[in-house]
């Protein structure tokens, strides 16, 4: 695998335990939004850890990759990705996989937990620099409001989009002061579909396109809802799983 450089320029704490990196590849990066690349991480000892992580962008003109990064405990690759400093060099691989957006035909449901928000924030940036022509849900959820990833944004794209776009956050544990939604984000799905389409089924296999990203577990619970309770089928249903 050819590996190439590429240097941290910014560096941001978006949640308690996830950074925003900002890398400046040494050349430039051909990708889709959704895809995915390898980090070679210098870790303890001069040994090196290789894990992949979602663009958490789309393409852009300086060329810049985003990468939202969890620790995780006792994690040495994500634990060394949080130490790092301003200008130092890491190595990455080119874009892979094929999470990608389908053509815009109907409505879109994008459902993430956690950090699996990045590749769908990377769709979204791709898909709102046109006006959005159908409704688009982007469902989140975490275990407390301190978690939510890259609210301001999303909620900047609700006013963007006069509402066409709608930003549906979720807690599983959440505060007393809580008043949106609580719960995993499987058990919303029957509703959030409702929000764009009265009938959930259509002839070519579902309303919308949906886009999952997250722990095996919830995209297993979250396709068995679509699949048997609302009838969608499976060329409806793009999943990617980190786990």
């Amino acid at each position: 695998m050819t590996l190439h450089n590429a240097t941290l320029v910014a560096t941001q704490q978006i949640a308690p335990s996830v950074r925003l990196l900002t890398f400046a590849p040494e050349s430039q990066v051909r990708f889709t939004a959704g895809q995915w690349i390898n980090l070679r991480i210098p870790v303890e000892n001069q040994e090196f850890v290789t894990r992949s992580y979602s663009i958490a962008n789309a393409p852009r003109d300086d060329g810049h990759l985003e990468f939202a990064i969890t620790q995780v405990q006792d994690g040495p690759g994500s634990t060394a990705l949080h130490r790092l400093s301003l200008g130092d060099i890491i190595e990455h691989s080119h874009a892979q996989g094929f999470f990608t957006l389908e053509p815009v035909e109907r409505p879109i449901v994008m459902v993430a937990t956690g950090t699996g928000i990045a590749p769908l924030r990377a769709m979204l940036q791709a898909l709102t620099r046109e006006p959005l022509e159908v409704p688009v849900r982007v469902v989140l959820g975490v275990r407390s409001q301190p978690d939510l990833l890259f609210v301001d944004e999303l909620r900047a794209l609700e006013e963007q989009t006069q509402g066409l776009l709608q930003f549906v956050p979720t807690l599983s544990r959440p505060e007393p002061t809580w008043t949106g939604r609580s719960g995993y984000v499987q058990t919303h799905l029957d509703a959030v579909i409702g929000s764009v389409s009265e009938d959930p089924v259509s002839t070519d296999g579902g309303v919308a396109d949906v886009y999952i990203c997250g722990l095996q577990r919830m995209i297993r619970e979250a396709r068995d809802v679509l699949k048997n309770a609302l009838g969608f089928e499976r060329q409806r249903i793009h999943t990617e799983r980190f786990d």
